[in-house]
């Protein structure tokens, strides 16, 4: 296996996992149709810099940590909640939002980037592909040392950014063909989608 395989294999492996449903996807959308098409590339750079620690953590020996039964309980626990009342409030302040006046509604740069760095950390899914698929993964390419770890993330992070960076603008420009009604209702049909998946977190986490 050289280099050139280890790079399609990190972009394989990154863009089967980004293109799974999951708390980074609903937060990606739902910031898009409240902000514009960039809203998905620095959400993903939160991301990002999440999978940089878990890999630091994992290369440092605490795959036990991450691995543990109390910490995955502990963090579904947490992302649930933060779903919950993240759907909560996007499904209150729907009626107030219209397409002609979203500029009202921006997300912070920074907002974005922690919300990506935030609903990656705590979706269980997430976790639990990097204490398996992961650290396997990234054994093999630590055959060819540093190099291979950089290799492998390299395509990793390039499928998410494309993938991210393309729902992201579809999203946006999506928003073109929707009335102000139908924008709210998507909003709304988002938010429930963040309360069913936050309260999976914390029910179904055994």
């Amino acid at each position: 296996m050289d280099l050139f395989v280890l790079l399609c294999i990190g972009f394989v492996l990154g863009i089967t996992g980004a293109m799974i449903p999951g708390p980074l996807t609903l937060f990606t959308v739902s910031e898009t149709l409240k902000s514009n098409k960039l809203s998905g590339l620095k959400a993903i750079l939160g991301h990002i810099i999440i999978e940089f620690v878990i890999i630091l953590a994992i290369l440092l020996g605490f795959q036990t940590l991450l691995t543990s039964r109390e910490f995955l309980l502990v963090m579904s626990i947490i992302g649930g909640l933060a779903l919950v009342v993240m759907g909560v409030l996007l499904f209150w302040n729907a009626a107030k939002m219209k397409l002609s006046s979203i500029k009202n509604y921006p997300t912070s740069a920074k907002g974005l980037v922690l919300g990506g760095v935030f609903f990656s950390a705590v979706s269980p899914g997430f976790l639990v592909w990097w204490t398996s698929i992961g650290i396997s993964t990234l054994a093999r390419a630590f055959l060819f040392g540093t190099v291979g770890v950089i290799i492998l993330m390299l395509g990793h992070w390039l499928a998410d950014v494309l993938w991210y960076g393309f729902l992201s603008y579809a999203t946006d420009k999506g928003k073109a063909y929707l009335s102000d009604k139908l924008y709210q209702n998507i909003l709304r049909f988002f938010s429930m989608g963040l309360v069913a998946l936050g309260i999976r977190f914390i029910i179904f986490n055994k």
